[in-house]
């Protein structure tokens, strides 16, 4: 009997979870649909944003420049070429949207007015059109981006300036329908003006927090050469990744700050509703985790220099930002507060392990990413 031999960067386990968690989802949908779609809808936005906050930092390095940029760069490419996957993992709650938001299907006599002045916007054809436009855009730009950071025989890459400014400016705006569409909407009483910047800003932490942790796991990077004379190349990223993170935690902190100048009833509800039913200790949890323990040790070189403080560095922030998510799209979709339920779980596993499993394969092999580009072209 034939042993099964997996392809490289597949394992037996992640295929298993997957499995499990993929066939628990399905019995979700039957048993509890709304609890099924409300976690695998959070499991989905936090896919998504790592390839996309992947782009992002690609994008940017290709104007700016830097060894850290180059150091990542296979990590991150990887990561944008999963994103054809992360898109489809939405398509389960595209039939069922009433399930998660409440201006679906609703009588709009029933709706506060603050919400019927947004029903010009918020209409199901219009949300599936901004959607597919947007998922468009995501897969033209992230195939480009593939292309140009290809590195060439002499270590660069094929992008202009001209090409990565566009590129930015096409997926902000992308970026920010998501942001608004299927964060925001969730809760459509609740309005910020801030939020998708705070998303994008989100998606870059999370993506240079996996890269940080999948560059230190295969290479030695504090002892390789950094940017400047007598800086370790770990130095370099973990300072950007710490970058990223005070963006983060600035954004934070400015829409926190601004609803509570403003004392408006339907934007406090936002943050009084993340502030009970066990959601407060998820919050000082993503506190320490996002930012109080990683800015400690952003501040202590002895841990830029350590390769094990490389790894817990991108391992607790990337912790830190799936709470991040967790906190900010699932408790309008909790009437039990911050209770791990078994469709959460099963949405998590199964999602997460097809996303892993199809990051794994392409991260193990850079020349499928060359296959992955011709076959999105064709297909």
């Amino acid at each position: 009997m034939r042993r099964l031999v997996w392809p490289d960067g597949l394992s037996a386990p992640t295929v298993a979870v997957a499995a499990a968690g993929l066939l628990l989802c399905s019995t979700g949908l039957f048993l509890n649909p709304r609890a099924t779609l409300a976690g695998w809808l959070t499991a989905a936005l936090f896919l998504l944003g790592l390839p996309l906050g992947a782009m992002t930092i690609l994008m940017v390095h290709g104007l700016t420049g830097g060894r850290w940029g180059f150091a990542l760069r296979p990590t991150l490419r990887a990561m944008v070429a999963t994103l054809p996957i992360a898109l489809l993992l939405f398509l389960p709650v595209l039939p069922r949207l009433d399930l998660v938001f409440s201006w679906v299907g609703a009588d709009p006599a029933t709706l506060p007015e603050v919400v019927r002045q947004k029903l010009a916007y918020l209409n199901v054809p219009f949300f599936v059109g901004r959607f597919l436009v947007c998922a468009l855009a995501w897969l033209v730009l992230g195939w480009l981006v593939v292309g140009w950071t290809a590195p060439e025989s002499d270590g660069s890459s094929r992008g202009t300036a001209t090409g990565y400014a566009i590129g930015l400016i096409v997926h902000g705006l992308a970026v920010t329908v998501l942001a608004i569409d299927w964060m925001l909407s969730i809760e459509p009483e609740f309005t910020s003006t801030i939020y998708a910047m705070l998303e994008a800003a989100a998606e870059v932490v999370g993506a240079c927090a996996l890269a940080l942790v999948a560059l230190a796991a295969n290479r030695a990077i504090e002892t390789k050469p950094g940017g400047e004379e007598d800086v370790a190349l770990g130095e370099d990223v973990a300072n950007m990744l710490f970058g990223f993170m005070l963006m983060w935690t600035y954004l934070s902190f400015m829409q926190w700050l601004v609803v509570w100048a403003g004392d408006l009833p339907e934007e406090i509800h936002w943050y009084v509703l993340r502030g009970q039913d066990g959601w407060q200790y998820l919050l000082w949890l993503l506190i320490a985790l996002q930012f109080v323990l990683p800015f400690v040790a952003f501040l202590m070189r002895s841990v830029k220099r350590s390769h094990r403080g490389l790894l817990g560095l991108g391992a607790v922030v990337l912790a830190g930002h799936f709470l991040d998510v967790v906190w900010r799209v699932r408790p309008s979709l909790s009437a039990a507060g911050a209770r791990m339920s078994w469709p959460d779980m099963a949405a998590f596993a199964g999602a997460g392990a097809v996303w892993c499993a199809c990051f794994l394969y392409l991260w193990a092999r850079p020349d499928r990413i060359a296959v992955w580009r011709r076959r999105l072209v064709r297909g």
